[in-house]
């Protein structure tokens, strides 16, 4: 009995040793219900943030005569022409191209094509290119090329 009363207090001495050497940077970390819903908090906010909105100006001319007023419409920052054209109009278009806006469509023997400016210019890319940005105003123009 006093053998083992012997190697009972070795083994415990060992472990103790063995306990008070440990690093304290690899103690166990708590983790507590404040935690978990400051972090819920977080994700939270990053995920509710609204789109900012932008207010863009369309108006669409067929043989230079406006086929209506122009509209004004909110949409979402970086919105794409062809995107919003369809949601507000309709449309119809190949690959990106409008082919018909409203029910004109353009006619390739009379050479009358959909074409679009953006803020007084001729846009450089296609409506599915093109990224809208606060104040654009849009002239879509069914014209025959020369």
């Amino acid at each position: 009995m006093k053998r083992s009363l012997v190697r009972y207090l070795s083994l415990l001495s060992v472990l103790l040793v063995l306990a008070g050497c440990q690093n304290p940077s690899e103690q166990k970390e708590t983790t507590t219900v404040e935690d978990l819903t400051e972090a819920s908090s977080m994700v939270e906010s990053t995920t509710n943030v609204e789109a900012e909105t932008i207010e863009v100006s369309i108006e669409i001319l067929v043989d230079g005569e406006a086929i209506k007023p122009a509209d004004s419409f909110e949409v979402e920052a970086g919105s794409k022409l062809l995107a919003v054209m369809k949601d507000h109009y309709d449309i119809e278009e190949k690959d990106g191209f409008v082919q018909s806006i409203e029910g004109h469509q353009q006619d390739e023997a009379a050479n009358k094509w959909w074409l679009f400016d953006v803020n007084g210019e001729m846009a450089e890319v296609g409506a599915a290119e093109l990224s809208l940005n606060e104040g654009d105003t849009i002239t879509w123009k069914l014209a025959t090329l020369e």
